[in-house]
C-alpha cells in the first residue's frame, strides 16, 4: 500500500467516475484501474463496484476510505511542517475579522497591501459582527479586527482601538420601491418614521449609529426586525420585509442585478471605521500585517481628505 493508491482511490471515490478520476490525476484510466486493482487485493475486500449510475463505494470501502482521507491529511500536515522548517513555507499566520457589511468595502481596498508577505504568512479571513469579532480577539483567536467605531462604553477595556478611515452610510431599498423614483435625490431619515425598518446590532456598530441618527431628532425609529449579517438583511429588504441603512458600498452587486436601489441620506453621514487588536504583543508575521492594513487604510483616508479639499 501506498499514498499514489490512496490517493487514486479516494479520487475515483470522490468523482464516482474511475474515468473523471483518471482526468483529474492526469493519467490513464488502465492506470487508475492498475492500482485500485493492486490496493484491493492486498486489502483483501473490494472498495467499489460498477453499477448502472457509475461508481459505487462499498460498505467497506466507505469505511477504509473515510480513515485514508484522514491519513492522507495527516501526510500531507507533516510535508507542510517539514516545509516549513526547512524555511520553504509560511513563517507564520494572520487572523483578521470584518464586520458585516464593512467587509465588502474594505476588503477589495486592502488586500492589495497584504500580497507580498502572503508567500511567508497564511492569511485567515473571518467575517462576524462587531461584538463577535471583539470576542474573537479577547480569545485570541484573531489577531486584529476592522469594524464600525463602537461607543467606548461597549468596547471591552482589554482592547485597544484606532481610527483608520469612514464609511458613507445609504438608505437600501427594493428595486421597485417608491422612494426610489427620486433617483439621486437625498432622502431626510426623519422622513422614515413611518418605514418599516431592518436593523443590525443596535446598540453596536452601524446599528447603534441608525438608532443615535433618530434619537437626535427626536424620533423612535419603526424597527420591524432585528438580522446579525448584512447579506441577510440585504435579503429582508429584497423580499419587502423593511428598508436598512447600511454602508453605501455593500449593496453594489444587489444594484447592479436591479434587486436593490442605494440612496444618498440627509444629512450626509459617515461612520468611522476602526482597527481593533488586544493590546499585547503579536507573532512577527502579525504585526507585520496589522501594520500595512492600518498604513494602507490610513494613506486611502488621506487621498480622500486632500481630494475633498483639492
Amino acid at each position: 500500500m501506498n499514498d499514489r493508491q490512496l490517493r487514486y482511490a479516494l479520487t475515483v471515490w470522490r468523482e464516482r467516475s474511475f474515468s473523471k478520476a483518471a482526468g483529474r490525476l492526469n493519467v490513464s484510466q488502465p492506470a487508475v484501474s492498475d492500482q485500485i486493482r493492486m490496493l484491493e487485493a492486498e486489502l483483501g475486500f473490494e472498495l467499489f463496484q460498477r453499477t448502472g449510475r457509475g461508481v459505487e463505494v462499498t460498505y467497506v470501502g466507505r469505511t477504509f476510505l473515510q480513515h485514508a482521507e484522514q491519513a492522507m491529511s495527516g501526510i500531507l500536515g507533516l510535508s507542510e511542517t517539514a516545509r516549513q522548517l526547512r524555511g520553504d513555507g509560511p513563517r507564520g499566520s494572520f487572523t483578521i475579522g470584518f464586520s458585516s457589511g464593512v467587509a465588502q468595502d474594505i476588503v477589495p481596498r486592502v488586500m492589495a497591501s497584504l500580497a507580498d508577505l502572503l508567500p511567508r504568512v497564511r492569511l485567515e479571513v473571518v467575517t462576524a459582527t462587531t461584538r463577535r469579532i471583539q470576542r474573537f480577539i479577547l480569545e485570541r483567536r484573531l489577531d486584529a479586527g476592522i469594524a464600525i467605531q463602537s461607543d467606548p462604553r461597549s468596547m471591552p477595556e482589554e482592547l485597544v482601538s484606532e481610527r483608520v478611515g469612514s464609511i458613507e452610510m445609504a438608505l437600501i431599498v427594493p428595486w421597485s420601491h417608491p422612494l426610489g423614483k427620486r433617483g439621486a435625490s437625498a432622502i431626510n431619515l426623519a422622513d422614515l418614521k413611518d418605514e418599516r425598518l431592518i436593523v443590525n446590532e443596535p446598540d453596536i456598530g452601524y446599528g447603534q449609529f441608525v438608532q443615535t441618527v433618530f434619537t437626535d431628532q427626536g424620533l423612535l425609529p419603526n424597527v420591524v426586525a432585528r438580522a446579525d449579517d448584512v447579506d441577510t438583511i440585504k435579503l429582508m429588504v429584497t423580499s419587502g420585509v423593511g428598508l436598512a441603512v447600511l454602508p453605501r458600498g455593500c449593496a453594489a452587486a444587489e444594484v447592479a442585478l436591479k434587486q436593490l436601489r442605494v440612496l444618498p441620506i440627509r444629512p450626509q453621514h459617515e461612520v468611522p471605521i476602526t482597527l481593533i487588536r488586544h493590546p499585547g504583543a503579536l507573532t512577527p508575521a502579525a504585526e507585520a500585517c496589522v501594520k500595512r492594513l492600518r498604513d494602507a487604510l490610513l494613506a486611502e483616508t488621506e487621498a480622500a481628505a486632500a481630494r475633498a479639499a483639492g
